[in-house]
């Protein structure tokens, strides 16, 4: 796992890469790279800060090259079949002077071009100069675990890193917020690709890839990878369909815990990582393990990590976290945020613990509940679709008055699924996108000094829209569900801010659900039965159950949620927040109504989502000194 970064341009790129290396550091502190191509003209210089899991040798060092072709990679994540890709490639008349992924990526590409994505199973973000070609080629894995940021400030300048705010110390990239996204963010509490914070810096989507001229011009950006959609139900019968996928995440776990270096896994005592975790202990004798636990019981799932953790005998180390440790890890976690997000600061807490105890690398359950119904809006989204549906034969007069009476919380917030016009067979999304709204369009029509934003539909730039509509329409409405759910949730929220977050810690986290092979054998089973039962999940329960066994103590989903309802009602912490947001010069930078967040401020109905979300966005703009 890496930090990566290049700069295309006509000038020296050095100055500008130095500190773009510097801002990603914590990334990869084995060991730093740069390298300058002298291109006639132009000049590409490719930087690299290492974090070593594979091939802890000199011979790893980034950026790295082919002396056979003359191309040039840097890359950032764990290519899992590399080993088998080795052979393969071996066999063929190449030859490794490594142990490292990263040859193999270099060699692959040699060999079959563009098309060696399409035979990498794992997750990455990478850049490679084809010498042949004379263009840069960039590639991001399917699921989006490793993000890739690119802007082209000006005409023959192309940069491209790891994180946002590495393009932003570059000095290329102007501090400016992009208007879209500032809308995308309050309507779901982070932001959503191909967009980010800042204006004119973009997120390769998942599953892409795009080549960029020597002269700094994007020549395509080509997906080459789609989650095929639900058709039919699957012809073989339950057992046999159970028995497939508990051995293809048996698969997916063994090829994630090869690594150099040492290696643990996130343990909550949900279902997700005591699966992960019993998977672990048939691969191998000694498992490590990590957990928080909350002196507030309500959020506390820590018997239940115990539980699993004595029945597979990990070496075990349990966190326990009150508000004093929370402010005291409060400020370093918000500054990990590459872009605000509302959510993410567990994933840094129990990352830098494993971190600060000997890791790093970590195995986590991520992506289990998206794939088999473990959320609420799994129920309450399909009843929002079915109003939306009814809602077509309202005369219009009507749907508008119910859209005038939506809360920004409670049963009336669903009432906001009128904001827009909705095309048939997207009742699901806009369904969806009205149970997680923070902000709703009409609620947000309050803070802001301007005009709403155009190109945005239920909260998502009209790009995404047509990502997922380009992808095809499953069959049955909850695999729909589960897809974008799985493209949403957890591939813009979740993913990223498992990247950021543990990357501020230096720890490597690997999901196993999210292994596209695992998924696409999933996603042959219908939604209606992957996904019944929500939130608790009883088709993940009969998978793991021979691996768990009978006395494991299955029990309705709790989540790994903090307990942020209570500690918001600390004196220091409203202090903290009012701090920010009273704050005349962060709301112009925002261009936000000062009114209208007192009224957020001063109403202690509201969840604590809503102010969090604020007050994340508006210190993060403050930090980078960032404004409209």
């Amino acid at each position: 796992m890496c930090g990566i970064a290049g700069i295309l341009t006509s000038f020296d790129p050095r100055p500008h890469l130095q500190p773009v290396m510097e801002a990603l550091y914590h990334r990869g502190p084995d060991d730093v790279g740069l390298h300058v191509l002298e291109l006639g003209e132009r000049r590409l210089g490719l930087a690299s800060t290492r974090l070593a899991i594979i091939d802890l040798s000199p011979a790893g060092h980034m950026p790295m090259s082919d002396p056979e072709t003359g191309n040039w990679i840097v890359y950032n994540g764990e290519t899992y079949n590399f080993p088998d890709l080795r052979t393969e490639l071996g066999k063929r008349g190449h030859v490794f002077r490594s142990r490292s992924d990263t040859e193999v990526i270099l060699k692959a590409y040699a060999e079959w071009g563009s098309e060696c994505v399409e035979r990498l199973r794992g997750m990455f973000a990478f850049a490679l100069w084809d010498a042949s070609r004379q263009e840069l080629f960039l590639a991001r894995d399917r699921m989006g675990e490793k993000p890739l940021y690119y802007a082209q400030p000006q005409d023959g300048l192309f940069l491209f890193a790891s994180e946002v705010r590495a393009l932003l110390a570059s000095g290329l990239v102007e501090q400016h917020l992009d208007p879209l996204t500032l809308r995308v963010y309050l309507y779901n509490g982070f932001t959503v690709a191909p967009h980010t914070i800042l204006a004119g810096v973009s997120s390769l989507l998942p599953g892409h890839w795009m080549r960029v001229g020597l002269d700094g011009r994007i020549r395509e950006i080509r997906r080459y990878w789609t989650l095929s959609p639900f058709g039919a139900g699957s012809p073989e019968g339950k057992e046999k369909v159970l028995e497939d996928l508990r051995r293809e995440l048996a698969e997916a776990t063994t090829m994630r815990m090869i690594s150099d270096v040492p290696l643990g896994a996130f343990l909550s005592g949900g279902l997700d990582s005591s699966l992960l975790v019993a998977l672990m202990r048939r691969a191998v004798g000694d498992v490590r393990t990590f957990s928080i636990g909350f002196a507030e019981q309500a959020f506390d799932e820590s018997p239940y990590a115990r539980w699993v953790a004595e029945r597979f005998e990990t070496r075990h180390t349990h966190i326990l976290l009150g508000l004093s440790e929370f402010n005291a890890w409060l400020e370093n976690g918000l500054d990990a945020m590459d872009q605000p997000t509302y959510d993410g600061l567990n994933t840094y807490f129990v990352a830098r613990a494993a971190r600060e105890n000997g890791l790093t690398v970590a195995l986590s359950g991520l992506g289990g509940d998206e794939l088999f119904g473990g959320y609420p809006y799994f129920r309450l989204a399909p009843e929002i679709a079915r109003l939306a549906a009814a809602g077509r034969y309202f005369p219009s007069v009507i749907r508008h008055a119910l859209h005038a009476t939506g809360s920004l919380h409670g049963p009336l917030k669903a009432l906001h699924i009128f904001e827009d016009d909705i095309p048939r067979g997207m009742e699901i999304l806009a369904a969806y996108q009205t149970s997680q709204a923070l902000f709703p369009k009409k609620m947000q029509s309050n803070l802001w000094a301007d005009e709403q934003a155009k190109g945005i539909w239920f909260g998502l730039p009209q790009e995404f829209v047509e990502f997922l509509h380009r992808e095809g329409n499953d069959a049955d409405p909850l695999a729909r569900l589960s897809r974008y759910v799985l493209r949403l949730f957890q591939g813009e929220r979740t993913l990223r801010d498992s990247d950021s977050m543990s990357m501020a810690s230096s720890l490597e986290v690997r999901t196993v659900f999210t292994d596209h092979i695992f998924v696409e054998k999933a996603w042959h089973i219908a939604g209606a039965v992957r996904c019944q039962g929500a939130p608790h999940k009883p088709f993940e329960a009969e998978l793991a159950r021979p691996l768990l066994g009978e006395d494991y103590p299955y029990r309705h989903k709790q989540g790994f949620v903090f307990p942020f309802q209570v500690w918001l009602r600390d004196s220091k912490m409203q202090a903290r927040i009012h701090e920010t947001l009273t704050d005349k010069r962060v709301l112009d930078r925002l261009g936000l109504q000062k009114d209208a967040v007192m009224r957020i401020l001063n109403d202690a109905s509201l969840p604590w989502s809503r102010l969090w979300a604020l007050y994340v966005l508006a210190r993060w703009v403050d930090k980078h000194q960032a404004a409209l």
